[in-house]
């Protein structure tokens, strides 16, 4: 044990040296004063390391008759009378005591010397024996107490469970603990003993150089983290804690590591982490599941996913086609074009190969080598350059429908835990495929749907045509019998012979005549036929206020007859509303007949359109009249399908539906306010065309 290793744990022998009467001191080998008393320090005045021939005889070298150094040559104690200056100048003459102070081992620690007044001889005569009697009584029971300490100190060196390495300044291993032996995977403590270098047992030659720069520079390294390797090469992560020892003279006398074996816990984190990355990996499948209905996406996606976390490096995706009958390839990564080109590749027959076996019992089959493998097309997965698959089942609702192959060029090891992993993704692609069939199944009713409306929007228009039959035939036929009176006077005026300059400003009216009333037929028959003409929705930009003028033309004949008067209100300067023309116009005429069904006895047709209070994105167009309304309970299910308030015969109760199904495809909505008795107003809002 080194000198201030020992006076540094053993404070209460120097508390002793502080007691003593006489000066005290401690001189190592090098002839510095290690320690003192008060009363020699405060006589003789020294600063550290001070030299004693320097403090005691104001000397640049050491004495002649040096006491110190016969101690340490021979090993006894030695005493001489000497005379030393004091710090105020004054020469005393001394007994000077030399004592060495040896550890467990014999070995001469410090020598001790004591210093007595001679002037004061008698009452040091009196205290000399007593003092040096306890000096080395307390002397020999500190020596006992070494011993005890180091005894437990070798127990705590013996039975660590960490391996504890004692090195030279060079790195060679001096002392090792039985721990040490275990865990380095030797025998003997003479086996690792004999090793050259601690420098041999780290795997990177780095590691070793960093953590004894930085013990050299700091003192201590705490848990430094790195490979080590022990007998037969067999590598172990270790954390290592490890501190400098000096000797006297405050140089490096060696090191001391503790190295603690935390293989396991270092393999236990990396499964962590391996399982957290899965369970990622899970969490992205199964987000780009739930936020996808694309099938080919959500498969090419889980592709990636899977071969980014997993040892393997190609996966083929398999699913039944609907008759049950094959196995179709709809997804694949990894594999050669010249192997995906293969027909059995493609598509596979239920019960053909392990592929096709896997469809049939839901079973999964693993092959770890394709050398051993019994599958029909064995030679072309090695000619592919595969080494290991695994067959994993698909299944949705307890129902197979498809096969995951997971195949690797290099041995991987198919663990329970991998097999689970990738069972778990066959599971999410599942769920995928059946979210993708509901999803083409709804999208397929909602075709059938629209398709069904259209007929409809059709048959309604149809109806209205029929209501309109009579109206248009009487407002065609005015014109018409005017063109044809015109006509006959005219071939009359012919016959006649009377077609003389004078008579020539009354053809010309004739003629005029004839020309608007023409062009009235006309117009009415273009409206007629765009109102009818069956075609898909076709969103534009158009004017609410021409839809509106083209609705009222085709029902105004009816309002007339029916002595209906009719108000109407367009704010100025509409913006153009995002709409189908016709099928706008078609919502609106149905709205407005059935306004005029409502009021049998004349009244009054208002129609209103105008902006909506408070917004940029919508505008308002109200048909009210003044008839019979509706009661609360009929407004409940008034834009149900075949529900009609009219008198048998009248209607089959599918305007107002067609009406509610235009104007929500149109992303707009539609109300009624109504009071029965003072009649109804239906309220359409659409949305307005972009800027």
């Amino acid at each position: 044990m080194k000198t201030q290793e020992f006076l540094k744990e053993h404070k209460y022998y120097k508390t002793l040296i502080e007691s003593a009467t006489d000066y005290v001191v401690a001189i190592n080998r090098n002839y510095q004063i290690i320690m003192a008393n008060e009363l020699f320090k405060n006589e003789f005045g020294m600063q550290p390391n001070d030299f004693c021939y320097k403090v005691w005889k104001n000397r640049n070298e050491k004495c002649e008759e040096c006491l110190v150094e016969k101690t340490y040559r021979d090993g006894w104690g030695h005493w001489n009378v000497e005379n030393v200056t004091m710090k105020d100048g004054r020469v005393a003459t001394m007994l000077v005591k030399a004592i060495p102070v040896k550890n467990e081992r014999g070995e001469i620690v410090y020598v001790l010397e004591r210093a007595t007044d001679i002037t004061e001889r008698q009452h040091l005569h009196e205290n000399i024996d007593k003092l040096v009697g306890n000096l080395d009584e307390m002397l020999a029971n500190r020596l006992e107490n070494l011993q005890k300490s180091e005894e437990k100190y070798r127990t705590i060196f013996e039975r660590s469970r960490d391996a504890i390495i004692l090195t030279n300044p060079n790195g060679r291993i001096v002392e090792v603990n039985q721990a040490g032996v275990h865990i380095l995977g030797y025998k003997t403590q003479k086996e690792v003993l004999a090793l050259e270098s601690t420098a041999k047992l780290f795997v990177e030659k780095q590691d070793f150089i960093e953590l004894q720069k930085k013990v050299s520079q700091e003192g201590f390294v705490v848990e430094f983290e790195t490979r080590l390797v022990g007998k037969n090469n067999s590598g172990f992560y270790a954390l290592i804690t490890s501190n400098v020892t000096v000797d006297v003279s405050g140089n490096i006398a060696g090191y001391v590591l503790i190295i603690r074996d935390i293989t396991k816990r270092k393999i236990s984190q990396q499964q962590i982490k391996k399982r957290n990355i899965r369970l990622n990996i899970l969490n992205s499948i199964s987000k780009t599941v739930s936020s996808s209905l694309n099938l080919d996406e959500i498969l090419s996606s889980a592709i990636d996913k899977t071969l980014e976390v997993l040892e393997s490096d190609s996966v083929r995706i398999y699913l039944m086609n609907d008759k049950k009958q094959i196995l179709n390839l709809v997804a694949h990564k990894g594999l050669s074009t010249k192997l995906i080109a293969k027909p059995f590749i493609k598509t596979r027959n239920p019960g053909d190969g392990l592929l096709g076996q896997t469809i049939l019992d839901g079973e999964t089959r693993l092959v770890d080598n394709y050398l051993r493998s019994r599958d029909p097309y064995v030679d072309f997965m090695i000619e592919e350059g595969l080494h290991t698959t695994a067959y994993i089942p698909l299944s949705n609702k307890g129902q197979l429908i498809g096969v995951m192959c997971v195949s690797s060029h290099y041995p991987v090891e198919l663990a329970a835990e991998y097999i689970e992993f990738l069972t778990a993704i066959g599971n999410q692609i599942g769920v995928a495929v059946d979210n993708a069939n509901l999803y083409e199944n709804i999208k397929q009713a909602y075709e059938d749907l629209k398709d069904a409306q259209e007929q409809i929007v059709q048959t309604e228009k149809l109806a209205s045509l029929g209501k309109l039959a009579a109206t248009i035939a009487h407002e065609i036929n005015n014109p018409l019998a005017a063109v044809l009176t015109y006509i006959r006077l005219m071939i009359k005026l012919i016959d006649l012979n009377r077609f003389s300059r004078e008579r020539l400003e009354d053809i010309s009216r004739y003629l005029a005549t004839m020309e608007s009333e023409t062009a009235r037929c006309g117009e009415i028959v273009k409206n007629l036929l765009a109102f009818s003409r069956q075609s898909k929705i076709t969103i534009k930009s158009s004017s609410i206020t021409d839809i509106i003028d083209r609705t009222l033309f085709l029902i105004a004949h009816d309002l007339e007859i029916k002595g209906i008067q009719l108000r109407k209100s367009i704010e100025p300067n509409l913006p153009k509303v995002q709409c189908d023309f016709q099928q706008i116009q078609q919502a609106l005429l149905n709205l407005m007949y059935n306004a005029s069904d409502a009021m049998l006895d004349s009244g009054t047709l208002t129609v209103k359109a105008n902006r909506k209070a408070g917004s940029e994105k919508f505008l308002d167009v109200m048909v009210s009249d003044t008839g019979c309304g509706i009661t609360e309970e009929d407004k409940e299910k008034i834009f149900d399908p075949f529900i009609t308030t009219k008198a048998e015969g009248k209607g089959v109760g599918l305007g107002l539906s067609v009406v509610y199904g235009i104007i929500t495809r149109h992303n707009g909505t539609i109300e009624v306010v109504s009071e029965p008795g003072k009649g109804s107003t239906f309220k359409v809002r659409l949305p307005l065309a972009p800027l």
